[in-house]
């Protein structure tokens, strides 16, 4: 099963105005964007990708020891991977604050999978041998085709102020649909 470690955003309405704010300037190509859907909207802290349901058990298993306090964060500004001449992911990205915040409860995920074999194997061989650092972010769009540019948007002139409260982190399935990805919650590990 598909699967990945996410904060959901519960601030839909305000990400909902970025977006719609996003497709205003990018009058062009508004209909080359698909938007993520409310209902979707997170922030992925770790990807699993395809785990077997024992895998599965001992992954959820071990994140039952995570232990953190609820925290805040705030995005603050908007921008593209991997550039905006080349847009294949639309995001919201994060103050210093947060994202320091945000890599401590990656770093303790990542510790508390670490002992997992099957796990380990399978990631090092999907990823190469090759350790990608963690950049959080919100996808806010992904384009349905490729294409070149974003035409009039500019990353710089969407006022991004939004907060939000970290008190639940979930394991997620994802479970892939024509119309689009799928998610249900495995496990919630609560604040303390």
């Amino acid at each position: 099963m598909r699967t990945f470690i996410a904060i959901d955003i519960l601030g839909v309405e305000k990400i909902v105005h970025y977006q719609n704010m996003i497709l205003k300037q990018s009058e062009s190509d508004k209909f080359s964007m698909r938007p993520i859907a409310k209902g979707n909207l997170h922030l992925t802290l770790k990807f699993l990708g395809e785990i077997s349901d024992s895998e599965i058990k001992k992954i959820a298993e071990n994140l039952r020891n995570l232990k953190f306090e609820p925290f805040e964060i705030r995005f603050t500004n908007a921008g593209c991977f991997p550039n905006l001449s080349n847009p294949r992911v639309i995001w919201l990205g994060l103050d210093k604050q947060s994202t320091d915040k945000l890599n401590i409860l990656y770093d303790t995920i990542t510790k508390l999978l670490d002992g997992i074999n099957e796990f380990e194997n399978k990631s090092q061989n999907n990823l190469s041998n090759k350790k990608t650092d963690f950049v959080p972010h919100l996808t806010i769009f992904r384009p349905k085709h490729q294409f070149n540019t974003l035409g009039s948007f500019n990353p710089n002139l969407l006022n991004v102020s939004h907060m939000e409260e970290v008190k639940h982190v979930k394991l997620k399935k994802s479970v892939l649909a024509p119309q689009g990805s799928i998610y249900s919650d495995l496990l919630t590990i609560n604040a303390v």
